[in-house]
């Protein structure tokens, strides 16, 4: 099984947004050290937590500071808040840069609240029906088949490798249409998204750099020491996802501190244990008991994991357990 990273360069207790990119930089030299497959960074936009506002300048610095050995990419770029064309043109850059190196994942979502999403508009049409026709002309950029003469700048002789999140049968049906690998968004939903990716199979169209149907899961994980430890850490995860689901007031991760000296509503609590369905918690070998499960689910043999933690410590030890347990470095 492969494993990979989406990282979410958060901002800690104490820290900062200069720290939460070095820790990204990092926490990618060392995942691959340790054999992970592929380090995507997200993009969120007005969230004070999480300082990864430009994936495709991020992308940059991280496979500037690693050896080749792991692909970077996005998780996604947000393709309605963007021109397909100058997203192409961005990733076309980097794989000039990084050859053979490069992955572009894209989203449906805004990445941010309303009036963030406005200003990144600036005035212009950001309706998600356009979504599949910009996923089609994204991906007819990036392999130089578009017939409007728009032809994207530089042509890279290995272009980068395209990706859809996706969460529904819907968006599953996007990236099979246009011949991209699905990354079905367990933790967005937090159900089992065996339809979608059959579905995503049965109907995959290949495409000039993409012949076969390619499919990663990414779900939320927290893993500890042992199950009191892993338990501590999720709660902190548990309180983020709490805080965005009642509109995002957090200006850093919560110490193990704070959490420890809260209550929460019976509601609080019912919001948190759905939130707990997105997330596989525990030592090592329960997460890899639960990663297998979900893999025989899914029929994928690699997942992209992510997570939020209160230590930056924890969090590097949290991938190098895991890479341990999976043997990564010998496969």
């Amino acid at each position: 099984m492969k494993l990979s990273i989406l990282d979410y360069s958060e901002i800690r207790k104490g820290g900062s947004s200069e720290r939460a990119m070095a820790e990204s930089i990092a926490l990618a030299q060392a995942a691959e050290r340790w054999g992970y497959s592929r380090y995507w960074v997200s993009e969120h936009h007005g969230n004070r937590v999480l300082a990864g506002s430009a994936p495709e300048i991020l992308v940059s610095a991280l496979a500037a500071s690693t050896q080749g050995q792991m692909r970077i990419g996005s998780g996604g770029v947000m393709l309605p808040m963007h021109s397909p064309f100058k997203v192409a043109e961005s990733f076309s850059v980097l794989a000039a840069l990084y050859p053979g190196r490069i992955d572009l994942g894209v989203g449906r979502s805004t990445g941010g609240r309303a009036e963030t999403s406005a200003a990144l508009l600036d005035g212009r049409s950001g309706s998600f029906r356009k979504y599949p026709e910009q996923a089609a002309r994204l991906s007819a950029y990036i392999r130089g088949s578009d017939s409007a003469g728009a032809a994207v700048t530089p042509r890279a002789a290995s272009a980068p490798e395209l990706w859809l999140l996706g969460s529904s049968e819907n968006g599953a049906e996007i990236a099979a249409s246009n011949g991209m690998g699905l990354a079905f968004g367990h933790f967005i939903r937090g159900r089992a998204g065996r339809e979608a990716v059959k579905s995503y199979r049965d109907k995959f169209v290949p495409s000039a750099g993409s012949t076969q149907p390619k499919v990663l899961v990414s779900l939320f994980a927290v893993c500890g020491r042992d199950e009191a430890e892993a338990e501590l850490l999720a709660r902190v995860f548990d309180d983020y996802l709490l805080d965005i689901a009642e509109g995002g007031h957090l200006d850093r991760v919560p110490s193990i501190e704070e959490i420890e000296a809260r209550s929460y509503t019976d509601q609080q609590q019912s919001k948190i244990r759905a939130g707990r369905t997105r997330m596989v918690v525990g030592d090592p070998a329960g997460v890899r008991r639960q990663l297998i499960a979900l893999s025989d689910i899914y029929g994928a043999d690699e997942f992209m994991l992510a997570t939020v933690s209160p230590d930056f410590g924890m969090k590097l030890r949290m991938y190098e357990m895991l890479a341990e347990t999976f043997r990564l470095s010998e496969t």
